[in-house]
C-alpha cells in the first residue's frame, strides 16, 4: 500500500511540474525532502529523503523510499556526494520541503537556500521549516501511507489555510531576506515520537538567523491577525478566568488591521500602534451553557484577553529582534533621513509597540 502512495505522490509532483513522461519517471531518484544540520565539529550534514522508481517492464514499477546522508565542511559539494550514492540521475529540483535544524539555522539560512533560489529548474514553491533539535530526526520519521516530506508539506499547507502559519515559499523568503526592515516567521517542527511529528508553532527570525525564540500555535494565530494575514478563518482557545475555569474557543471571520507609525525625528524614537477589529464567532463556551450570553460583556472580556496576549507577543518579538510587521520598512520609506541614523538591528528592541484588540461577536451558535 505504501508503494502506491509513493508512486501517486511522484505522479502528482510531475504532473504539477509539467514534466510527466517516461524519461522523467523511470530509473530516476527524486528528492522530496532535504534536511540540514550543524554537527559538533562545525560541518554541514545533509539528510535527503528520496523516492527511487525503477521500471520492471510491462508497466510495472519498483518504488523505494530511501534515506541518504552526507557531511562536509561546506554545503557546496553535498549534492555531488548524494548523487554518487545512487544509480541513475538524482533530481533535486522538485523537492517540496527543506528542513533546517535549530542550531544550523542560528548560523544563517541564506547560505543554505541560495542554491535553490538560483536553480533554473527549481521548485520555487518549496516550503522551508526550522526544526526543534536536528532536521535529521524529523525527516527520518517513519509514518504509514505517505512519504514524510509529503506529510510535512500537507501539514504546513494546512497551517497556512488555518491562519496559524504564514504562507511562505522559497520565492517569498528570498524577497524578504533582501528587504531591510522586515523579518520572517517560519514553521517550527518537532519530532514527538519516532513515528510522530508535529508543528509546534513558528520560529522567529532575526534577519536570516533563527533567534532561538518561538511562538506557540495559539500565539502565532493572533500574530498573523496582527499582521493582517487572515485567510478563511482563524481559531483560538482563550482562558478568560482561570479561577472560574472560564474558557472559550472562537473563530475570527473578519479582521480590520490598522498599523500607525510615529517617529520623533529629533531623537529617533519610534512608536507603532497596532489596532485590530475582529468579527468573531463562538465555537465553544461551556462556562455559560445554562445562561443567555451577554454579548457586550463577553466581547469586552475577549478583547481584554487578546490585547493582553498581543502585548506578550510583541514583547517576545522584540526579545527575538524579529520585526514581522515591517515597522522598520515603513520607517525607512516614510522617514528616510531618520532611518539612516538608526541601527535597526539594535533599535527595534527600543520601539514602543502598542497593540489593541476589539472584538465584535457576530455568531454565537444555535444553543445560545
Amino acid at each position: 500500500m505504501k508503494k502506491w502512495h509513493l508512486l501517486l505522490y511522484i505522479l502528482m509532483s510531475l504532473m504539477l511540474a509539467g514534466c510527466w513522461d517516461q524519461h522523467h519517471l523511470v530509473n530516476k531518484t527524486f528528492v522530496n525532502g532535504i534536511g540540514y544540520d550543524l554537527t559538533e565539529e562545525g560541518n554541514v550534514k545533509v539528510t535527503v529523503r528520496t523516492v527511487n522508481i525503477k521500471g520492471k517492464g510491462g508497466g510495472q514499477f519498483d518504488v523505494e523510499d530511501i534515506l541518504l546522508f552526507a557531511e562536509q565542511e561546506m554545503q557546496i559539494g553535498l549534492g555531488t556526494e548524494i548523487d554518487s550514492m545512487v544509480a541513475g540521475e538524482v533530481d533535486f529540483s522538485q523537492a517540496h520541503i527543506i528542513l533546517i535544524g535549530d542550531e544550523m539555522a542560528k548560523t544563517g539560512i541564506n547560505q543554505l537556500l541560495e542554491f535553490y533560489y538560483r536553480g533554473k529548474d527549481a521548485n520555487i514553491a518549496k516550503k522551508v521549516a526550522i526544526t526543534k533539535g536536528t532536521a535529521e530526526s524529523v525527516i527520518s520519521t517513519e509514518i504509514e501511507k505517505s512519504p514524510i516530506a509529503f506529510f510535512i508539506l500537507q501539514a504546513i499547507e494546512g497551517g497556512e489555510n488555518a491562519s496559524y502559519l504564514p504562507d511562505e515559499s522559497i520565492s517569498s523568503i528570498w524577497t524578504k531576506l533582501l528587504t531591510q526592515g522586515r523579518d520572517l516567521l517560519l514553521p517550527y517542527m518537532e519530532q514527538v515520537t519516532p513515528e510522530k511529528i508535529r508543528i509546534a508553532g513558528v520560529a522567529l527570525m532575526d534577519g536570516d538567523k533563527f533567534s532561538g525564540k518561538t511562538l506557540t500555535i495559539e500565539q502565532s494565530s493572533l500574530l498573523l491577525l496582527m499582521m493582517d494575514e487572515l485567510k478563511k478563518t482563524s481559531q483560538m482557545y482563550l482562558v478568560l478566568d482561570e479561577a472560574k475555569d472560564e474558557s472559550i474557543r472562537i473563530s475570527t471571520k473578519q479582521v480590520k488591521r490598522k498599523l500607525d507609525i510615529e517617529v520623533d525625528e529629533k531623537n529617533g524614537n519610534v512608536m507603532a500602534s497596532i489596532n485590530l477589529k475582529l468579527k468573531i464567532g463562538i465555537d465553544s463556551y461551556p462556562h455559560n451553557l445554562n445562561k443567555n450570553i451577554n454579548q457586550n460583556e463577553l466581547s469586552q472580556k475577549i478583547s481584554r484577553e487578546l490585547t493582553k496576549q498581543a502585548k506578550e507577543i510583541t514583547n517576545i518579538l522584540q526579545e527575538a529582534n524579529c520585526d514581522p510587521f515591517g515597522i522598520g520598512l515603513r520607517v525607512s520609506t516614510t522617514y528616510p533621513e531618520t532611518w539612516e541614523k538608526l541601527n535597526w538591528d539594535k533599535d527595534f528592541k527600543n520601539v514602543t509597540i502598542k497593540p489593541n484588540v476589539e472584538v465584535e461577536i457576530i455568531k454565537t451558535g444555535s444553543i445560545y
